[in-house]
């Protein structure tokens, strides 16, 4: 699979994700990207790289569910 294939098919996953989460897919894609300019320079694999988006997404849900309290 090339890169934007895998991409594409990454960011349909973690779109499933957010939905659960009650995060809109800007926020997602703005993690992504962070995520995966950061990853590289880590050196990260694929697997570590989304386990860290996902991370990223669970601390931004708590953030915007506390900010509504």
């Amino acid at each position: 699979m090339i890169n934007t294939e895998r991409s594409a098919a990454e960011m349909r996953g973690l779109l499933g994700f957010a939905h659960g989460l009650g995060l809109d897919e800007a926020t997602v894609r703005e993690i992504y990207k962070t995520v995966g300019r950061e990853s590289a320079a880590a050196d990260f694999s694929g697997d570590e790289r989304l386990a860290e988006v996902r991370k990223w997404m669970l601390a931004a849900a708590r953030k915007e569910t506390s900010a509504e309290s």
